[in-house]
């Protein structure tokens, strides 16, 4: 606990709070704008749950800006031991490899968790203010489907753990931030342009992008990348972790 404490205060004179907090308002905060700039046009129809187009934009938008928050966030993390050249420092701790590995690790989760968090909070209460200002758009007829939102979590948090773990390596294992970034961003745009190949649940870094336009019917579906992740996850974190243990210098 104390080494993560540690951790963390390391990012108190980042951007990586910032990035965190920015992040997480961006996506509600275009949402509620674009609503409140054409409100006739999202006035759904007569019984028709305003919910559900409002999270399809809002777990979409997750898709596509979470996984670049990850990368950046994974990149600063790592990047702030790679600036000072602390690596060695480090080693000479009275602090196993492994410990200092899952240290950071533990970190980086809940980063990607705090920005999780924040971003459906505030999505959440972009659409209760529209019921407020908005009455037509129908918001407050309506509970937030919290059990929607909560399958789209659990299918996301198996779509996105491949990628973390591959993330993480290239970017201790690449002392350029632009270059693990470039790696990172690289692969998210290929599992992007590459989502509707036939073996695109091979690929690490497309697994979150077949989770656009999430629906509950869709969850059987969605199951199909949860072994492959599952095998990739494991995968990353042993080689990772034998990498960091036995060959990394810093």
């Amino acid at each position: 606990m104390k080494l993560f404490y540690a951790e963390l205060l390391k990012l108190k004179n980042t951007f990586a709070l910032w990035l965190t907090i920015s992040g997480s308002l961006f996506v509600p905060l275009i949402l509620f704008a674009t609503y409140l700039s054409d409100v006739k046009s999202f006035v759904p129809g007569s019984e028709v749950n305003p919910w559900d187009d409002y999270l399809i934009r809002t777990l979409n938008g997750c898709c596509f800006f979470s996984v670049g928050f990850i990368v950046l966030i994974i990149g600063l993390i790592i990047h702030i031991e790679q600036k000072a050249n602390a690596w060695k420092h480090l080693f000479t701790l009275p602090l196993s490899r492994g410990s200092i590995y899952f240290s950071k690790v533990v970190l980086i989760f809940a980063m990607i968790l705090v920005f999780f968090t924040l971003y459906l909070t505030f999505s959440i209460l972009s659409g209760i203010s529209l019921g407020h200002v908005a009455p037509e758009l129908g918001f407050e007829n309506f509970k937030v489907p919290g059990l929607h939102i909560f399958r789209f979590l659990i299918g996301f948090g198996i779509a996105i753990m491949p990628m973390v773990f591959l993330q993480y390596w290239l970017s201790f294992r690449l002392k350029s931030l632009i270059a693990s970034l470039g790696a990172g961003l690289g692969g998210l745009m290929i599992g992007l342009l590459l989502k509707n190949w036939e073996y695109i649940i091979f690929l690490p870094y497309a697994a979150p992008f077949q989770m656009l336009n999430y629906m509950d019917a869709d969850a059987p579906a969605n199951q199909g990348f949860y072994l492959p992740n599952a095998i990739y996850a494991v995968l990353f974190v042993t080689l990772s972790y034998q990498d960091f243990t036995r060959k990394f210098r810093g």
